[in-house]
């Protein structure tokens, strides 16, 4: 099995998901904003959490692709360091936001899950891109 392949496979899957993801909790923040009291300061906070964990997760994706597609290990460490970001972006989306439905704790589950997934394979592209580094 060919870890780069699948570390591949799981960028490109995450960059769809992560879209659809981020179209459902903008539309499930609208209706949580029209149908429950929420306070108009938590709400800007999380919109602002939400459009930096977007900008993360584009970066981090963008980097795992550059780096698996050149063999470059400086990127896929990038972007496994932009995952930690990421993964506490979303833990705050599934945990600590101020109404959470069931509905985001499904997405939120779905997308810690790709996320572990690339921490491995990213793990294993790195030792691999160094393992094979011709000098």
């Amino acid at each position: 099995m060919n870890s780069s392949l699948t570390y591949e496979i799981l960028l490109y899957l995450n960059s769809y998901y992560f879209w659809m993801f981020s179209i459902c909790e903008l539309g499930v923040g609208i209706f949580k904003l029209m149908h429950l009291p929420y306070p108009f300061g938590t709400f800007v906070t999380e919109c602002i959490l939400f459009v930096f964990l977007c900008c993360i997760e584009a970066a981090r994706i963008f980097m795992g692709h550059k780096g698996n597609l050149t063999e470059r290990s400086y990127p896929v460490m990038v972007s496994l360091i932009l995952t930690i970001p990421s993964s506490i972006g979303v833990l705050y989306f599934l945990l600590w936001q101020t109404y959470v439905i069931r509905l985001e704790v499904v997405l939120c589950g779905i997308q810690l899950t790709l996320l572990s997934l690339e921490i491995i394979f990213a793990t294993v592209c790195i030792v691999s891109f160094y393992r094979n580094r011709i000098y």
